[in-house]
């Protein structure tokens, strides 16, 4: 366990399986005195959501609970995600692989984690670990870094093992910054999961050809509608000029093919140095009045095969991997995140 803390900004990183995730990322945000400051985690092992079914008339019980947690931010009762460990199974009882059902509301009913994104088991908003081919099921080690923000949360993952199947996992829960003044109705809704694995249920969400961005689903959209889906990107893909203090930054971009562009990720922002070694990771740079904690980035490679996962009907899922621009660089250099620190206010 490495849990870095500065003025209030934590970082946490461990390392566990698939099975193991939620568990140990609960025990290391929970465990003293690393206990998180914005952010109370809950883990149920016995989550009846998290207990895998045959997709068919029967709907009938496939292994036991996988396990679930929630995040529950200590400062604002809006925000709360839910987790939930499964993996598909298609009619004929073949599995095809780990995913996370996700969820946006707290339960109305009891306490178990509710997955109110992802009704169905196999749907396209799940997030996939790794690809799938027949009967198929990795329980992949990953080197895991988890950054708790105010109002977010980011995961990132980097496979140890099975680098041919897995995904490089990145997933980011938690509300936007509004560009724009909102209407009250919508205001405090503007709160969303983005991660690695495009989701949709239309053909031009899902066409990867057509849209080479990454998506998620925010809880309202400014018309009110309800699970909108939305596409996230940045614009850093030229390396810093690497003289005086003048660097390429981008925002994350939220917009909607309908909207435009709606807002960004909190406290987040891309960069590419020309050179790295100037800023190590896990140091701190000033950038126009603002600090920022600089986290590395080596992208894992893709998979070299099957870049799908299969849903509980047998239907195939086809995905691009997606969370930067690119995997390519204008003029090489090196990728890293900015997490924004606290302001330090002095009276």
């Amino acid at each position: 366990m490495t849990a870095t803390m500065v003025q209030g900004f934590r970082r946490y990183e461990f390392t566990s399986t698939i099975t193991n995730f939620l568990s140990t990322l609960t025990t290391e945000m929970n465990t003293y005195p690393y206990e998180d400051t914005n952010w109370k985690v809950t883990y149920y092992p016995k989550d009846p959501y998290s207990q895998p079914k045959a997709y068919n008339s029967l709907n009938q019980t496939y292994g036991t609970p996988l396990g679930s947690l929630t995040l529950e931010n200590l400062n604002d009762a809006s925000l709360f995600f839910s987790l939930c460990l499964n993996y598909s199974v298609s009619y004929g009882w073949t599995t095809y692989g780990y995913q996370l059902r996700c969820g946006l509301n707290r339960p109305t009913v009891g306490e178990a984690p509710y997955p109110d994104v992802s009704l169905t088991i196999g749907e396209e908003s799940n997030i996939p670990f790794h690809t799938s081919s027949s009967n198929v099921t990795l329980n992949i080690t990953y080197k895991w870094t988890v950054f708790p923000l105010n109002e977010a949360i980011f995961i990132f993952g980097e496979a140890l093992n099975n680098i041919g199947n897995a995904y490089p996992f990145r997933l980011y829960l938690g509300r936007m910054t509004a560009y724009e003044e909102e209407d009250p109705v919508v205001k405090g809704s503007f709160v969303g999961i983005f991660s690695h694995a495009p989701i949709g249920s239309d053909t031009n969400w899902a066409n990867n050809n057509l849209y080479s961005v990454g998506r998620g689903v925010v809880r309202n959209s400014r018309n009110n509608k309800k699970y909108e889906l939305y596409n996230f990107c940045t614009s850093a893909q030229a390396t810093s000029p690497g003289s005086g203090n003048r660097y390429f930054v981008s925002p994350w971009y939220v917009f909607q093919s309908k909207e435009g562009v709606r807002g960004e990720f909190q406290q987040m922002r891309s960069v590419v140095f020309k050179d790295a070694n100037q800023h190590p990771d896990g140091t701190m740079i000033d950038l126009d009045g603002k600090r920022y904690h600089v986290f590395h980035v080596n992208d894992q490679q893709q998979p070299t095969s099957y870049k799908y996962w299969i849903d509980t009907a047998g239907q195939t899922r086809y995905i691009q991997p997606y969370f930067f621009d690119s995997n390519t660089l204008l003029g090489d250099g090196q990728r890293a995140i900015l997490f924004e620190l606290p302001t330090e206010v002095s009276k």
